[in-house]
């Protein structure tokens, strides 16, 4: 009898010991998920709060709206490095109003259809070639500002200081778009969130990656001047690869440029040479159907040669 009692007592015993183990387990289990919980949720409001610090503080502008359309035409110039005065849309647009007159007097009305398509194609063609430009060049001496802003950083100047006086060393273009930067920072915004507008701005991703750096480094400490010489350096070696790429593949972007403007060469000459044959085709269906097609097909044409000429 009294060995029976022991032996069920030690199995109540075992019992509960089991139970105590799973207890353990489940407080355990709930303790892990209130911290993943706790993790995620502080995680969303990190980033909220991230979000909410890059947001434009301005109010919403209705897409297609004459503001609208104005911001997108303002900051389209600024990319340019133009300015929207009488000047530059007299130095812009005499040309392309000299053509659409000469092929007025030429071919009367399709004559300056045709010119103002050709005038409008070129001026686009040009104000991209001089974005293009610009940009090249701000990303050529974005890793040479980094460098000072890193040697002035190294002799004990701060962020925000080092930042300013790099950019009273900086030469144009480049110079312009940071300026930009330090008046959006006097205006009561922080400096990494202005490089970060700015950038965006001039659609430049490297100035995103300057204002990260600069929000972790006004937020969290460390070196900065080290995270910002590695960039700079990465900079160097990407625009290497990139003029190595451009090298490589100059061969099929100059075919792809000849092909696409032959016919358009060919096209624009046969009608200064002779406009009466033009129209004479225009006027019958048959050779409106002929020049509608041709024009398709130039068109496709020089979409796929684009794409070619992008894709590698």
């Amino acid at each position: 009898m009294t060995a029976l009692t022991s032996s069920a007592s030690l199995l109540l015993a075992a019992c509960a010991l089991v139970l105590l183990g799973l207890g353990l387990l489940m407080l355990a289990g709930a303790r892990g998920r209130a911290q993943a919980e706790h993790a995620r949720a502080h995680l969303t409001a990190q980033t909220e709060q991230v979000r909410a610090r890059y947001a434009v503080a301005t109010e919403p502008v209705p897409a297609g709206s004459a503001r609208d359309l104005r911001r997108r035409w303002t900051e389209l110039l600024r990319r340019a490095d133009l300015t929207p005065s009488r000047g530059v849309y007299l130095r812009w647009g005499m040309p392309p109003l000299a053509l659409v007159v000469v092929g007025a007097l030429a071919g009367g009305l399709v004559g300056a259809a045709s010119m103002l398509v050709l005038a409008a194609a070129l001026l686009v063609f040009m104000l991209s070639m001089r974005i293009r430009r610009i940009k090249d060049k701000m990303l050529r001496q974005l890793p040479g500002f980094l460098d000072g802003v890193v040697r002035l950083m190294t002799i004990g100047s701060s962020v925000p200081a080092a930042f300013q006086n790099a950019v009273a060393n900086t030469e144009a273009p480049l110079r312009h778009c940071l300026v930009q930067a330090i008046h959006l920072q006097r205006a009561g915004k922080e400096l990494d969130q202005a490089v970060s507008l700015v950038g965006r701005a001039y659609r430049i991703d490297e100035l995103v990656i300057v204002a990260s750096v600069l929000r972790l480094s006004q937020r969290y400490g460390g070196r900065a001047d080290v995270v910002m010489e590695r960039t700079a350096t990465f900079m160097r070696d990407r625009e290497e690869a990139q003029r190595e790429l451009l090298a490589l593949s100059a061969e099929t972007r100059l075919s792809a440029w000849v092909l696409g403007l032959l016919p358009l060469v060919v096209a624009g000459g046969l009608f200064v040479m002779n406009a009466g044959y033009i129209l004479l085709m225009w006027r019958d269906p048959s050779g409106r159907a002929m020049l509608i097609g041709a024009a398709a097909l130039e068109i496709a044409g020089v979409l796929m040669l684009y794409r070619l000429a992008k894709s590698i």
